[in-house]
């Protein structure tokens, strides 16, 4: 529905922009004759990337979050992929490259959302068998990521903890997760909290619309097949 998407204010690219295929660390597992090939899909999908960004940046604003399959470091917090790799879609200035975790102000609301790769972490090395309730965990407990370092790398870090929510946001987002939920809570400052996990877009051709003004939302499933690089 095109009204749907007239409506829309901003876009948040919940990393893994990439897929895992068109990585170049997975030349090191085949033989030679095959790296070039595989280096050159790797080009070819930042290229691609570059050419979706452009044309999404010359409507609405756009922020790309690195994830666990991007090229960057890999230690939390990520840091935002280079501006090299895109020449064409940051001549736009509502394209922006972020970190992960990440958090900014819409429209007065406080967003905060991760890639994915703390939640995951919790789920394998926990008791834990629902994701929303790890969400819902981190945001009470006031830390993005409690697993790290010891199971989930991180930066050191001696004077401060990146990781701790100063600010009950009022969105509270995951990447990358196995499918989409969502959950309304109160937070600690006794505010309304919308918890959402948001599905890969490679893998479900999903997207997660935000309501700003009631805190609802919901998936859109695209009807267009996608290449498989994204």
């Amino acid at each position: 529905d095109q009204s749907i998407f007239k409506k829309v204010v901003r876009l948040i690219i919940a990393g893994n922009s990439l897929s895992k295929t068109t990585q170049d660390k997975e030349s090191e597992k085949v033989a030679k004759y095959l790296q070039k090939r595989i280096q050159a899909k790797s080009v070819e999908a930042v290229k691609q990337l570059d050419d979706i960004l452009m044309q999404l940046g010359s409507t609405i604003p756009v922020d790309v979050m690195p994830g666990e399959f991007d090229p960057t470091n890999q230690f939390l917090p990520q840091q935002p992929l280079h501006k090299c790799m895109f020449p064409k879609s940051y001549g736009h200035s509502t394209v922006q490259s972020v970190t992960n975790p990440y958090q900014l102000m819409i429209g007065g609301l406080r967003v905060l959302g991760t890639s994915g790769q703390n939640i995951d972490n919790i789920y394998q090395y926990s008791c834990f068998d629902n994701r929303l309730d790890i969400l819902e965990s981190t945001l009470l407990r006031g830390h993005i990521s409690p697993t790290s370092p010891d199971t989930l790398s991180c930066y050191p870090f001696y004077t401060e903890d990146p990781f701790i929510i100063d600010h009950c946001p009022h969105i509270y987002f995951v990447g990358n997760q196995p499918k989409f939920e969502t959950r309304l809570i109160e937070g600690n400052d006794k505010q309304k909290v919308l918890l959402v996990c948001v599905p890969p877009l490679e893998k479900t051709f999903t997207l997660v619309m935000v309501n700003l003004q009631n805190l609802t939302c919901f998936p859109l499933t695209l009807n267009a097949s996608l290449e498989s690089n994204f």
